[in-house]
Parts: C-alpha cells; structure tokens; sequence
C-alpha cells in the first residue's frame, strides 16, 4: 500500500497520471472515503488523464458513460443504493461482461470486494482527512 498527501491538487493530479498508466484493459478502480475527500475529483482526473471530456457526480444517475480515445469509462456511484437489489436494478454486473473497460466505483466499500469479478484487476483508492484537513490517498 502507498499513501500520499494529496492536500495540493497539483500533487492528486500527478499521482493520478501515473496510476492510469497502470490500468489493465480490465480495470476495476474501487473509491472510498468521507463525503467531500475527493473520490469524484479523483475520478475526474482519471478521465482527463485519459483525454475524455469533463465528469458529473452519478450521485443521481447513479451510472455515467465517459468516452475517450483509451475506450469507454463507467463511472458508478452506489452512495443511495441500499441493498443487493437496488445493484441489481442499475445493470451493475452487466458491466462486467464486456471483453475489457475501465470501471470506477464511487462508494466500493458497499460492495465486498470478493464479489467482483476475479478476471477483472482491482485497485482501491482510500481518500482520507485529518485533524488538519490535509488529505491522503491510499493506493493498494
């Protein structure tokens, strides 16, 4: 696990644009923390990174579809959803079966990470604050 401080935007941006280099052509980017610690930022990065336009928050569409040269990015926020149902209703799994894609998952922690699937790679982003208010990125 590498934790970073992220208090300066330039600095999340940076470690942002060196992780996409990383991804697999089945990538799952799984993001956690507090409300307001940057996951939707983090996820804007990520598709500027890879040239597509800018983003919204899916906290009410719950599903966005970026395009960019590298492919599509699906973009979930899973905050309102409350059970196994409520996953099931938006199409979620069906993500899956494509042959490959970029999947970043706003609210992973209301999924156990052992239900996604094992043929897709993981990496999970943890956005924290301190006393301070400095942020930090935890890449694992």
């Amino acid at each position: 696990m590498k934790t970073v401080n992220i208090s300066n935007l330039n600095l999340l941006e940076l470690e942002i644009s060196q992780l996409v280099t990383e991804f697999s052509t089945r990538q799952i980017v799984l993001l956690d923390g507090p409300l307001g610690a940057g996951k939707t930022q983090c996820v804007r990065l990520i598709v500027k990174a890879l040239k597509g336009d800018d983003i919204c928050s899916p906290s009410f569409a719950i599903h966005n579809t970026y395009e960019t040269p590298a492919g599509d990015i699906e973009h979930i926020d899973l905050y309102r959803l409350e059970d196994g149902d409520d996953i099931e209703s938006t199409g979620f799994w069906d993500l899956f079966e494509k042959e490959q894609g970029l999947i970043l998952i706003e609210w992973a922690n209301y999924i156990d990470r052992k239900l996604y699937p094992v043929y897709w790679d993981q990496i999970q982003l943890n956005l924290s604050l301190d006393k301070n208010h400095d942020r930090f990125l935890s890449i694992s």
